[in-house]
C-alpha cells in the first residue's frame, strides 16, 4: 500500500463498515480485560515514582467503545498515585461513534460488570445505585474527571496539543488482516512521544522501528 490513491480508497472504504464491525467486537470487554497489561502498565508508574524520574503521564485510549478500557487504566493510574504517590497525568479517550462517546462520559454500566473487581477496589471507584430498581454503577466524580472524551475516527488525522506516553489501542488492530494492522500501527506511531508505549489486544508481528517489552505491549525505537 505504497501509492498514497491506494492508500486513501482503502481507508475510505473501511469507512463505511468499521463502525458496526468495531461496535460489535468491543461490546463483550469488560472493567480490567486483559489484567496482565493493566498490571504491566502499573509497574512502569511505579518504577518511575520509586526512582524519582518523571512517569509517562499522557495517555490515549483509541477506539474507546464505552470506555471501559479508558476508566479501567485510569484507575489503574490512580492506584499506583495511591500506593506510590502523586503525578499528574491525563487520558483522553476517542471513539468514532458518538452513541459510544456519550455513553462512555456517563460512566454508568451495570452492576454485574463490576462483580469480578474486589470489593474494596469497587467501594474507592464506584458508586451504586440507590433505586432498588437500577442494578448500575457509576464511576465517581474523581475518576470520571480525569477523562476526555472525543468523538473521533481513527483513520482522520488527530489533533493533539502534545505527543502520547502510552497509547491504548485494544479493540481494533488485531482484528484486521497485516496490511491494515501495518497502517494502523503506524499511523499510532505518529502520536506517540519518543520511546511512546502501544498497548494493543493481542501480538501482531513485529515491525521495524518497534521493539515488544510486554504483552502485546511494544515500544518505540
Amino acid at each position: 500500500m505504497e501509492n498514497p490513491a491506494e492508500r486513501n480508497s482503502f481507508f475510505s472504504g473501511l469507512r463505511l463498515e468499521l463502525p458496526y464491525l468495531i461496535d460489535a467486537l468491543g461490546s463483550g470487554h469488560g472493567f480490567f480485560h486483559q489484567p496482565e497489561q493493566l498490571h504491566f502498565l502499573n509497574e512502569i508508574l511505579a518504577d518511575h515514582l520509586r526512582h524519582r524520574a518523571e512517569p509517562p503521564s499522557a495517555f490515549l485510549a483509541v477506539g474507546c467503545d464505552h470506555g471501559l478500557d479508558a476508566y479501567s487504566l485510569a484507575i489503574t493510574c490512580l492506584e499506583t498515585v495511591r500506593v506510590h504517590g502523586p503525578f499528574a497525568f491525563s487520558i483522553l479517550a476517542t471513539d468514532f461513534l458518538p452513541d459510544n462517546v456519550q455513553r462512555a462520559r456517563r460512566g454508568v454500566y451495570p452492576a454485574r460488570s463490576v462483580d469480578h473487581l474486589p470489593r474494596e477496589l469497587v467501594a474507592r471507584y464506584f458508586l451504586r445505585s440507590r433505586s432498588a430498581t437500577k442494578a448500575e454503577v457509576r464511576l465517581r466524580p474523581g475518576v470520571r474527571a480525569r477523562l476526555n472524551f472525543r468523538c473521533q475516527d481513527i483513520f482522520e488525522r488527530f489533533s493533539l496539543r502534545e505527543p502520547m506516553d502510552v497509547i491504548l489501542c485494544r479493540q481494533i488492530v488485531h482484528h484486521f488482516e497485516p496490511r491494515l494492522q501495518k497502517a494502523l500501527v503506524q499511523r499510532l506511531r505518529g502520536y506517540l512521544a519518543p520511546g511512546g508505549l502501544l498497548v494493543l489486544g493481542s501480538d501482531i508481528t513485529e515491525e521495524r522501528g518497534w521493539k515488544r517489552i510486554g504483552p502485546a505491549i511494544y515500544q518505540a525505537r
